[in-house]
């Protein structure tokens, strides 16, 4: 059941990145977005995580901070639900689980789960009061 579950979801995301980068469409399409608690008990450390596949065919790691910044991180497929920051010094990468929550790894193996977020932005998702859609500028709503 578990191998199942694990082609399904691959499939799935092999699917949704093809047709994506082959669809002329006009917007990015997001692959999922997650709340990381990087330390659970200090809500000011908390990130929104959210892969996305851009109209140009690039897969990005857009990041929101809880004081507003943000950062965009392009990142390479390896398959199986695996994406690999591109230049990390850490060996940076993010694994979409079967449940739908993303694993957090770097070289020494894995980090942490961060939990899964609609893919819709509401104001105090992961705890973060301003949303917005600039990621480029760092524009936002605070």
């Amino acid at each position: 059941m578990k191998l199942r579950s694990r082609v399904c979801r691959d499939l799935l995301l092999t699917a949704t990145l093809l047709g994506v980068i082959m669809n002329s469409a006009h917007a990015d399409t997001t692959v999922g977005r997650w709340c990381d608690k990087a330390i659970p008990s200090m809500s000011q450390y908390n990130t929104i995580l959210e892969i996305v596949v851009t109209i140009r065919g690039e897969i990005e790691l857009r990041t929101q901070h809880s004081d507003g910044s943000r950062t965009v991180t392009k990142l390479n497929d390896l398959g199986n639900g695996i994406f690999a920051a591109e230049g990390s010094g850490t060996d940076e990468k993010y694994r979409v689980e079967p449940d739908g929550t993303l694993a957090l790894l770097n070289y020494a193996g894995f980090t942490r789960i961060a939990e899964h977020l609609g893919d819709t932005p509401q104001r105090g998702d992961c705890g973060i009061l301003g949303i917005g859609n600039n990621f480029k500028t760092g524009i936002g709503t605070k």
